[in-house]
């Protein structure tokens, strides 16, 4: 049982952050991105968004194949509740770099 929701979460998230890499776009960023939803229109016209999402897309496009890769690197190393609490760290990495990246874009 702890098994199969393990997976499911998996699947789950890697869903998720495909759906979120395809699914943000100029017309809806206005909307759905922190930050930039809240820049004024000056701000707004100052910061390429264009260059912004080709970058955010792509990451989490890309990101969607973190879970299953880390998960199975993981579970090669590790077993039971150890397995799930070091798996369950690492996903945080993608973003540390995510927001280091992101600080370029800052207009």
């Amino acid at each position: 049982m702890e098994f199969s929701i393990l997976i499911f979460t998996i699947i789950f998230m890697s869903i998720t952050y495909l759906l979120i890499g395809f699914g943000i776009n100029k017309v809806n960023a206005e909307y759905l991105l922190a930050g930039y939803n809240t820049m004024t229109s000056e701000q707004k016209q100052k910061f390429n968004i264009e260059k912004y999402l080709e970058f955010f897309n792509s990451f989490f496009k890309k990101l969607c194949l973190y879970p299953p890769i880390s998960f199975g690197l993981m579970y090669i190393l590790f077993e039971g509740e150890q397995l799930i609490l070091i798996w369950s760290l690492i996903q945080m990495l993608p973003f540390v770099w995510f927001t280091k990246k992101s600080l370029k874009f800052k207009s």
